[in-house]
């Protein structure tokens, strides 16, 4: 039997549990778009669009999100998490539907870019709301939850888009994510007067005014370098890594010659590594500051990529799957472990602030490396002299290039910040952060 005190504890705790899998039932709509990349050869069938065309569906929604991401995260930190978070919510439950609706398909850009709008919205103040739902000393076990939410939403979601294209064809990859946003919405109401509470927790609002945002950041990045450098890391990070998810599905079409079950499967050992690295980021801060895991598991990351580069034309599916899952791990580590660093630099009524960045150096990576990565993979194809060569022999070739670059990327980021910064030196300060 539990006694007073411990049945406060568990019921208090379980009560954080349940609000924290409602913020992350909505904010996992973000995460389940990349089933959206499974309908791709359907959309493009559809409205008789040629392949390049197709960039506009995650280019539109991707840069829309990143560009308003900050700013919304500033307006949730004025106006209320909770508030901007519900507001997002409502305008996906829209956006999601005209987007299955299009008959067009600049209806259905047009609606991709509402829908960027919303994400920018919810993903901007969920960690924030998360952050407040904990105690300051139990903050990495949040952001280690919620990072292992939006995770588990990228392992399901090329599974459930392959399910949802066979039953109601490309629409199927927004239809399914609407009922999740209503139910996300219904529930927030029973949570907001607990959630408000927490969210009172903050440091006695200050006499002089809030600075701007970009004021805020621009001090900020003056005043500690290290909040400077751990943002230029964790974008070069993510423009690294965005390799994986842009050529893997291409190695295995083309060299391995695998069907699109099996390519899935591959890509949610991927998004399965990134949900164990979160998971442990929680575990693994009771004995390191943030910043010293970060750095290790940017190493993984690399690691990871090194074992994509030595892939070959005859595909070693135990080494395909050991590479995925490596720099998974490594990238779900240092996504959790930067988010609590940013969150650590910043004032407590800058969490939407925050949040918001951790998502903007991720976007600046990922269309970053849309663009970057494939100008490599052209670099690297064979002069038109050798036309002989095989498909297989020409596509390795700028494979192996790719992968060698962006792992050499990172590994040159951390030298040069390891040799000229104090980034990912041990300091024993509050809340272990910067």
């Amino acid at each position: 039997m539990f006694n007073d005190t411990e049945y406060f504890l568990l019921r208090h705790d379980l009560l954080n549990i349940i609000a924290l899998f409602v913020i992350g039932l909505g904010a996992s709509i973000a995460p389940l778009d990349f089933s959206v990349n499974v309908a791709f050869p359907a959309i493009s069938e559809a409205f008789s669009l040629p392949t390049k065309s197709i960039r506009w569906i995650p280019f539109s929604y991707v840069l829309t999100y990143g560009v308003l991401v900050i700013g919304f995260g500033a307006l949730g930190d004025r106006l209320g998490h909770l508030r901007v978070f519900r507001a997002g919510l409502v305008l996906a439950i829209i956006a999601l539907t005209l987007c299955a609706l299009a008959p067009t398909y600049p209806w259905l850009i047009a609606a991709r870019v509402l829908q960027g709008i919303a994400m920018a919205l919810t993903l901007s103040c969920a960690p924030a709301i998360v952050t407040f739902l904990y105690d300051e000393t139990q903050r990495t076990r949040a952001l280690s939850l919620y990072g292992s939410m939006t995770a588990i939403a990228s392992v399901a979601a090329p599974l459930i888009g392959g399910v949802m294209i066979a039953w109601l064809d490309w629409p199927g990859v927004y239809w399914f994510r609407v009922p999740i946003a209503i139910i996300a919405l219904a529930f927030l109401p029973l949570l907001t007067p607990r959630l408000r509470a927490n969210a009172q927790h903050r440091e006695t609002p200050s006499a002089q005014p809030r600075p701007s945002t970009l004021g805020l950041l621009f001090h900020t990045s003056r005043q500690n370098k290290r909040f400077l450098w751990i943002n230029i890391v964790s974008a070069v990070l993510q423009l690294a890594t965005f390799a994986v998810p842009l050529l893997v599905p291409y190695y295995l079409s083309t060299v391995a010659a695998w069907p699109a079950e099996r390519i899935g499967i591959v890509l949610g050992c991927w998004a399965s590594g990134t949900l164990l690295g979160s998971m442990l980021t929680g575990l693994i801060s009771k004995r390191l500051a943030s910043n010293l895991i970060a750095y290790g598991a940017a190493w993984i990351c690399t690691g990871g990529l090194i074992c994509v580069m030595l892939w070959s034309d005859v595909p070693n599916w135990g080494l395909i799957f050991f590479s995925m899952l490596l720099q998974g791990v490594g990238l779900g580590l240092f996504q959790v472990a930067y988010a609590d660093l940013i969150v650590a630099s910043l004032p407590r009524q800058a969490r939407g602030v925050a949040g918001g960045i951790t998502v903007f150096t991720r976007t600046v990576g990922v269309v970053t490396g849309a663009i970057f990565w494939l100008w490599v993979l052209q670099l690297a194809y064979p002069l038109p002299q050798t036309d002989a060569m095989q498909t297989k022999q020409i596509f390795m070739t700028g494979f192996k290039s790719v992968f060698l670059c962006a792992a050499g990327l990172i590994a040159v980021c951390l030298l040069f910040t390891r040799l000229q910064t104090d980034l990912w030196r041990h300091r024993a300060e509050e809340n272990r952060g910067f």
